[in-house]
């Protein structure tokens, strides 16, 4: 995969996305993988766990609706547009890291919650064990 270039407050980014299915849980995880220019040891990775689509595959990778609580309207959500990718990035800086150390993976769901985006609707929805 070709690794993409983002640039925020003169700091050189780059950046891939990986898909991963598993099948038996119908659970998609899209990873957004970035590194500060020259410090690929220590990126920043960005997990969106959603449901599985069997047609279009996970819904942030190709566009999916979003009712966005600023605007109060539904917003199609791409995580290809750079948008998405800045806001990851600042929010991992907002959580401690600066491209040279290592950070726990984020919520990329919780992210686009911070947004103002109702990310229920992407939400796994788990059987109960106990019934």
């Amino acid at each position: 995969m070709k690794l993409r270039k983002i640039t925020i407050e003169d700091e050189v980014y780059l950046y891939v996305m990986k898909g991963n299915i598993d099948f038996s849980s119908q659970e998609s995880t899209l990873s957004l993988k970035i590194f500060l220019s020259d410090y690929k040891l220590t990126p920043l990775f960005v997990n969106f766990v959603t449901w599985d689509d069997p047609i279009i595959g996970h819904p942030l990778n190709f566009g999916f609706p979003l009712f966005k609580s600023l605007t109060g309207e539904k917003e199609v959500v791409n995580l290809n547009r750079p948008k998405y990718v800045r806001a990851c990035i600042l929010y991992g800086l907002e959580k401690g890291w600066n491209g040279k150390n290592k950070l726990e993976p984020l919520d990329g769901l919780e992210i686009l919650s911070n947004l103002g985006y109702d990310v229920s609707i992407l939400t796994i929805k788990k059987e109960d064990s106990t019934k």
